[in-house]
């Protein structure tokens, strides 16, 4: 028989014994060794404990054991707790319970939560043990009625949806979202008096607001716009600076805003914005209610006509508050966009002076939104316009865009400077001439699409004008490379622009009185415009589109055989498709456009002449539409058209036909009230003192000579007093070559002599 092991004596029997006694045995605290050791984080202590009773087959025994001081935590809990990871995990590898509870109810997570231990919160998450919903337990505890428990759920959830040091979301959302976290959130605020937890509530919020699953979930939950509103009357600043805050954000979602006017944002925040002057609080709820303008016409007009809201936005202007200036005056521009009531009533209350003093900040960001409300409140409205003009906006626009190199605001001072030019031609060519042509060319540049209509017009408006001995700005917009920029615009799919860039091209390529720039339009030839405005003729979408290109087609070929070549052998290229749009087309603009096209074209050439005789007829009903116009300049257009073009009209001979149109540009040059009408006239008088015959045996049409019979040259020299420059540059014009026929020399000395006389 063996002799007992050392293990098995009686002494070594008693000391076991011994020892079980103390691991079973409850302290004066309620609490066994294995309670101790893990609320201290005895983790090799709490191992040798279960790990002893793994050995007798207790370890359930202790795992499970509850503490006896009116708690009943079990280990794990009571490590949770206390914040002790290292028992914490060992116990979970001792397969502690996790779905254990203590007395109140409260779980592993709840009672992480109610310790305010961020990072036990976050290890146990992150443990995504198996059928255990981390997230119930703490939805479920933000809406416990115990107010000490909801407001450290609160704060706990204000952590765990924090974003993170590099500024992403909290990876949390979607889990939380899933087990309905917004609904719980609406329930609160609906319900609950405390301001801790109702802060935290809308930090939650806040934390998570670039969602847009946030966003949209809030619109579909009853009334819960109305939950959040109620608490504007909070007494608590700081709970009315969140609730601002967040209403601002969820504004920003366009689908959102019908329903929160509806349970009565627009009047919570004007309430806020009239009793507070606190820049902390209002700005937020500027830009709610700025949000909301931006929708519509009729939520601008329901902001802007609550009693005495304009005169106490405006009186916030004069605060010297950088935060509160800005948002002030970023809801002007969204409140008065498109709207022309709101303008004006904003200028009534002298919005537009202080509008402008915000142009002397040392604030490159107030400067910018300043010059953008300045914009946004002039845009198509003569008399806010006036005002600015009267309170030197011009000039203050133009010293900033000297100083300043930044693309934005250089973007944003240019096209705000247009807008002040309203619809008048000669305030933009003094405007476009003030900011100077390389400047302007320079900002095609920019990387933006914003500023490059306005530029683009600019140019259009500065190569009206005539070509003198000391200043060429066609010339000048060619060597600058403005050209290559403006072809470039031709591939845009920007209709506005594209029609804009067609236009500018057709005024550098001929000017007044159809003197053609042959620099610019053999450039033109260079850069492939003329290949991009035979596609665009033939292809593009818009009528109006192929008509204007038809038309630049036209005055790059004039008297150029070079690039009337180039047209003629580009694919796709036919006379026969303006023919087409006169025929077919039922926009009289493109009926103009086209016939025009078609003259300029012939105009001084026998060989198109002659081709078109041979392929077509065309009609004069289909000019006595416009001849009859009550619209002087389509009637003066169509003038012209009728005497270049007289000997395709079957119904009458040219001789007349050419009367008829003649007749009718003096009557125009008589009789007009209108600049543009009476420069156009000028101009054809002056195409037309160069008119060389379609006959092939007759030299001289008689065309100058008839226009200097009926007295043309007493008319010209009236415009003289015009306060137009480009009515005075085409009557110049005009006058010029008709002083090459000797009965308009001979007249031209009379009047010389007779005002020297009369002098």
């Amino acid at each position: 028989m063996a002799s007992p092991s050392i293990n098995t004596s009686p002494a070594s029997v008693h000391a076991d014994q011994n020892e079980d006694s103390k691991l079973t045995n409850y302290n004066e605290d309620g609490l066994l060794p294995i309670h101790k050791a893990a609320l201290d984080g005895l983790d090799l202590s709490v191992k040798r404990i279960l790990t002893n009773a793994e050995s007798k087959g207790d370890i359930q025994q202790q795992l499970e054991a509850k503490t006896i001081d009116g708690s009943e935590m079990t280990p794990l809990l009571l490590a949770t707790a206390a914040g002790k990871l290292d028992v914490l995990q060992c116990l979970l590898d001792y397969g502690a319970n996790y779905n254990a509870e203590d007395t109140n109810g409260h779980g592993m997570v709840a009672i992480a939560a109610l310790s305010q231990n961020e990072r036990t919160l976050r290890f146990i998450i992150e443990l995504q043990l198996p059928n255990f919903n981390v997230w119930k337990p703490i939805i479920k505890l933000l809406q416990s009625l115990h107010e000490e428990e909801s407001a450290a759920c609160g704060r706990a959830l204000e952590s765990l949806t924090c974003r993170s040091k590099d500024g992403k979301l909290s990876p949390y959302w979607p889990s939380m979202l899933e087990n309905g976290l917004l609904q719980c959130l609406i329930n609160v605020l609906n319900e609950s008096k405390s301001d801790d937890v109702l802060i935290s509530c809308y930090l939650i919020l806040l934390n998570g607001m670039d969602l847009q699953q946030i966003k949209l979930e809030l619109g579909v939950i009853k009334n819960s716009f109305t939950c959040i509103l109620k608490h504007i009357k909070s007494p608590t600043t700081n709970m009315v600076t969140l609730v601002g805050r967040l209403l601002s954000s969820l504004s920003e979602e366009k689908t959102l805003i019908e329903q929160m006017v509806e349970q009565g944002v627009i009047e919570a925040a004007v309430a806020i914005v009239e009793k507070y002057h606190s820049p902390q609080i209002v700005c937020s709820y500027f830009d709610c209610l700025g949000y909301i303008a931006s929708v519509s016409h009729d939520k601008q007009q329901k902001i802007a006509h609550l009693p005495r809201f304009i005169a106490t936005v405006v009186d916030y202007l004069q605060e010297f508050d950088h935060q509160l200036s800005l948002c002030v005056v970023r809801f002007i521009h969204r409140l008065s966009t498109r709207n022309m009531d709101v303008q004006n009533t904003l200028a009534q209350h002298g919005a537009c002076e202080h509008l402008l003093g915000a142009l002397v900040s040392s604030s490159k960001e107030l400067q910018q939104v300043a010059i953008e409300a300045i914009q946004a409140v002039s845009e198509n409205n003569p008399a806010v316009q006036h005002i600015m003009l009267r309170e030197n906006a011009v000039e203050q626009l133009l010293v900033l865009l000297d100083k300043t190199n930044m693309p934005n605001l250089q973007t944003s001072l240019v096209c705000t400077l247009w807008t002040l030019t309203g619809e008048k031609s000669s305030r933009k060519r003094d405007i476009a001439t003030r900011i100077g042509l390389k400047k302007l060319i320079s900002f095609y540049s920019i990387k933006s699409d914003d500023h490059l209509l306005v530029v683009t017009d600019a140019l259009y408006e500065l190569a009206k004008r005539t070509a003198s001995i000391k200043m060429n700005i066609q010339e000048e917009i060619g060597q600058t490379h403005g050209i290559q920029h403006l072809v470039r615009l031709l591939k845009l799919d920007n209709e506005k622009l594209v029609l804009s860039a067609i236009r500018t091209l057709s005024q550098l390529a001929v000017g007044p009185g159809y003197v053609p720039n042959r620099k610019n339009q053999e450039t033109i030839l260079k850069c492939d415009g003329i290949t991009l405005l035979v596609a665009l003729i033939m292809h593009a979408k818009s009528e109006i589109i192929q008509a204007e290109a038809g038309q630049a087609l036209a005055y790059v070929a004039l008297t150029n055989s070079q690039c009337s070549t180039v047209i003629e052998t580009t694919l796709d290229f036919s006379y026969d498709h303006l023919i087409n749009m006169m025929k077919t087309s039922l926009n009289p603009n493109v009926h103009l456009i086209a016939s025009n096209t078609l003259a300029t074209f012939a105009y001084n050439n026998q060989r198109v002449l002659l081709n078109l005789s041979k392929s077509c007829s065309l009609s004069f009903d289909y000019f006595n539409n416009f001849l009859t116009s009550k619209d002087d300049y389509s009637r003066c257009l169509a003038a012209f058209q009728v005497v270049v073009l007289a000997s395709l009209i079957s119904e009458r001979k040219p001789s007349t036909t050419s009367a008829i149109g003649c007749g009718i540009i003096i009557d125009v040059l008589k009789t007009s009230k209108s600049d543009d009408s009476r420069a156009l006239a000028a101009d054809c008088m002056a195409r037309l003192a160069h008119l060389k015959s379609a006959s092939t045996i007759y030299k001289h049409t008689g065309v100058p000579q008839a226009l200097i019979a009926v007295d043309c040259i007493d008319l010209l020299c009236d415009l003289f007093s015009s306060v137009n420059d480009i009515t005075i540059g085409n009557a110049a014009v005009a006058l010029g070559y008709l002083s090459f026929v000797p009965e308009g020399q001979r007249k031209l000395l009379h009047r010389y002599v007779l005002l020297k006389f009369d002098g």
